[in-house]
């Protein structure tokens, strides 16, 4: 009978509520009852039973599913704003590139609008130079280069009669110029020794500027005394006197024209 309780959960049930009218064997068949109603139970628990009628199933705890949907969650919000920042990168890429290649443009305008003007304005300096008689140009000057002979004071005088002044010079390449324009002979440029307030003499210019370039003759005194003038000899280097006839250089800035 134990092997039939084994087999048939129902005969197990009509055993144990009949063991109160059979006396042989009773209680050995009781306990066998109890041991596998004990069995049963550890072992078949969720397991459709004709006492429960309904069918159960296993199903994970809620508290395991939430993390699942909670980490889904947080990924699509991830790739949702990936893709913003990768739309508004795209759209400041495309700006920035218009702007470029505006500002390109506007450069390349600029650039050529800089060259038809430097061209006007060369042609314009050019065409005075040359129309007005005896003046010759060299960047942003007109030299003059007299033909007669007089003192400094008389030079300078003739010079601002013409609109310009005794020349001026401030690097080798306008002193090589200038010696070039001189054909070797001695003329007066605008140098002069001048009486500062400490009575002490400095060599100025006719604008009043200091020396910033200098090309004295190798052997002459380049301390400046009272009342000397600065002329250019037939190398183009420098000497000063304090009298004398000489012809002359005139410089005119183009823009003061």
């Amino acid at each position: 009978m134990s092997s039939n309780i084994y087999e048939d959960p129902n005969l197990t049930m009509d055993v144990k509520y009949s063991k109160g009218a059979r006396e042989d064997g009773g209680e050995s068949v009781e306990r066998v009852i109890d041991i596998y109603e004990s069995v049963d139970a550890s072992t078949n628990r969720g397991v459709p039973t004709q006492r429960g009628g309904a069918h159960t199933q296993n199903h994970p705890p809620a508290v395991q599913r939430n993390p699942f949907r909670a980490a889904a969650l947080v990924l699509g919000l991830l790739c949702l704003l990936l893709v913003v920042g990768v739309i508004v990168l795209a759209n400041q890429y495309i700006s920035v590139t218009l702007e470029n290649n505006q500002l390109q443009n506007s450069t390349k305008e600029l650039q050529t609008s800089y060259k038809e003007l430097q061209t006007s304005y060369n042609n314009l300096s050019n065409s005075f130079c040359h129309t007005t008689h005896g003046w010759r140009r060299f960047q942003c000057s007109c030299y003059y280069k007299s033909t007669e002979m007089k003192t400094w004071t008389e030079s300078k005088t003739d010079c601002q009669n013409r609109g310009a002044d005794l020349v001026i010079i401030h690097s080798k390449d306008e002193n090589d110029f200038v010696s070039e324009l001189n054909k070797r002979e001695g003329s007066w440029i605008g140098l002069q020794s001048v009486t500062t307030k400490d009575w002490k003499e400095e060599w100025k210019w006719m604008d009043e500027s200091t020396l910033s370039y200098m090309s004295w003759q190798t052997d002459v005194n380049m301390n400046p005394v009272k009342g000397a003038t600065v002329y250019m000899d037939l190398d183009g280097n420098w000497n000063h006197s304090n009298n004398g006839l000489k012809k002359w250089i005139c410089e005119k800035h183009i823009h003061k024209v």
